[in-house]
């Protein structure tokens, strides 16, 4: 890695965070409640990017770095993993744990689907 690449990862990074701080904020004042949407809402639509631009990297010709500063840097600012950790236990510990157990499952199955759903898509473009 050159770089001008771990520089411009590092600023897709700071954007991606920014996105997903703007996106949640929205999502959670307009919803409410104890479930954390806007969560949910990141980190699937991130997984689904992911996938998107693993697929492009690896069948296309999006470029290694380019795959690093968008998955690495952007995505992996953007999405949060932790925060969604965090919530769960949050949930459990104020005894939600029926909510707690589907927001961290449920979370992850759609995260993962979300992602298969862009890398299926990323190579069927190519096929088209």
């Amino acid at each position: 890695m050159t770089p001008l690449v771990a520089f411009l990862a590092s600023l897709a990074g700071g954007a991606g965070a920014v996105a997903r701080y703007a996106l949640d904020t929205r999502i959670t004042r307009r919803v409410g409640g104890p479930f954390p949407w806007g969560t949910v809402v990141v980190n699937v639509s991130g997984s689904f990017a992911l996938g998107l631009v693993t697929g492009f990297a690896d069948a296309h010709s999006l470029s290694s770095s380019w795959a690093l500063i968008l998955g690495a840097g952007f995505l992996g600012g953007y999405t949060t993993f932790s925060t969604a950790s965090v919530q769960a236990a949050e949930l459990f510990g104020r005894r939600r744990s029926a909510l707690a157990l589907a927001y961290a499952g449920g979370m992850l199955a759609a995260a993962l689907l979300a992602a298969a759903a862009g890398l299926a898509l990323s190579y069927a473009w190519g096929s088209a």
